[in-house]
């Protein structure tokens, strides 16, 4: 890879510019690689919100290409995955970009990076070095043909795109299949993290995997971004064989701070959901995205002191504000039974609202156009199913919700 001093002071000097411009007027520059000095440009803005610790150093940094940029974690998904790590070697498997390896390796006596693209692992052997991590060991070529290395941790995060480029969710159609290789990497560590795609069916993939102890679902700012499975290798101190035993851990990296919840999956298999009958109480909860994708939807009632609205309709209701609700949290203003008659004079009263839909006739798109609400604004209108009575909730956003 031929990273020039005339090419990096043409990236930094047009850095800001539109880049379609910039490739059409590529004859303008004979002595530069145009196109790669604008996949070099697209990369590094991906970087600015993602990773930005990378973004203050990105003119002294080589990107794999615009493609691994946007593919890689975020800082906050990477540093969090640093928690994962046992003990005080790594190998990381699908190196890709390097930056869940950089993060992860932190602290560690040793890392190793593996990677079958040359451009990549010539980037990452760069990038190491620029962001000060001496601590980790380069290789090149497919982590599936390489001898796999005795380490405490190895981390995984397969390509979950197909050869025709589509995207894949299942992970024994992801490359690697971690489900024929797991008991090999097992036998070379004492812990393997693999990270999964974040519509991954974390029940699924239970019955599959062998030895999990723990689960992580990782959103930011309520978008999921990561299933993590951590499985126990040899001589590990944490062998579960009983998948009810796993522990769920759901992290969303909130604006004002990280919102948590921890269960096991027999807390969800062992508790039955307290319903509120045909009557909304005076707050309404909407549990976190990370709740929703890990299935946890009964035992929380217990632990926060929250009935369910329906069996299948997984909001929440309560006459006591729980202000440590995962979720998002409303005061209820007015309950309204829904009609046909309601839907033509709705708009009268609530003409601006955002609208969710759960266990209703209607989606949240059906039910703004049929009624003419536009959309926004501080109302919040849930369409939903209450003791088998189907209703609009008008709510407003409580002071101390996420």
């Amino acid at each position: 890879m031929t990273f020039t001093t005339e090419l990096r002071e043409f990236i930094i000097q047009h850095k800001d510019d539109d880049v379609d411009s910039l490739l059409l007027s590529a004859k303008r520059y004979p002595d530069i690689d145009v196109p790669r000095a604008v996949e070099q440009i697209e990369a590094r803005r991906r970087l600015k919100n993602k990773l930005p610790e990378w973004y203050a150093v990105s003119d002294d940094l080589i990107m794999g290409g615009r493609i691994p940029a946007e593919q890689c974690s975020s800082e906050l998904t990477a540093k969090y995955k640093r928690s994962l790590v046992l003990g005080e070697s790594l190998c990381d498997l699908t190196g890709g970009m390097g930056v869940d390896l950089y993060y992860m390796s932190r602290g560690l006596k040793s890392a190793i990076y593996t990677e079958r693209q040359h451009h990549l692992c010539e980037a990452a052997e760069h990038n190491f070095k620029v962001l000060g991590a001496n601590n980790i060991i380069i290789r090149e070529g497919d982590g599936r043909d390489l001898p796999i290395p005795d380490v405490d941790t190895i981390y995984l995060d397969p390509a979950r795109r197909a050869g025709d480029g589509s995207r894949v969710y299942e992970v024994s159609d992801c490359e690697p299949n971690i489900i024929e290789w797991q008991d090999e990497l097992l036998s070379h560590c004492k812990r393997l993290v693999t990270k999964l795609s974040p519509m991954a069916d974390i029940h699924r993939t239970l019955e599959r995997l062998h030895h999990v102890t723990d689960v992580h679902v990782v959103a930011v700012k309520g978008e999921c971004k990561e299933v993590l499975m951590v499985q126990s290798g040899k001589d590990s101190d944490t062998d579960i064989d009983n998948s009810q035993a796993v522990a769920i851990h759901c992290i969303d990296f909130v604006t004002d701070g990280t919102l948590e919840h921890h269960y096991h999956l027999s807390d969800e298999a062992e508790t039955t959901a307290t319903y509120c009958g045909e009557n909304v109480s005076a707050y309404l909860y909407e549990p976190d995205v990370t709740l929703m994708k890990s299935h946890a939807f009964r035992h929380i009632c217990k632990v926060y002191g929250v009935d369910k609205l329906d069996a299948d309709v997984h909001l929440y209701t309560s006459d006591t504000l729980s202000t440590t609700f995962p979720g998002r949290r409303f005061i209820v203003d007015e309950v309204m039974d829904f009609s046909s008659k309601l839907l033509k004079t709705l708009k009268r009263t609530v003409p601006q609202a955002n609208i969710t839909s759960r266990g209703f006739v209607l989606t949240a798109d059906e039910l703004r156009k049929r009624a003419g609400i536009k959309d926004g604004g501080s109302v919040y209108l849930f369409g939903a199913t209450v003791g088998g009575r189907k209703v609009l909730i008008r709510c407003s956003k409580c002071p101390t919700s996420i």
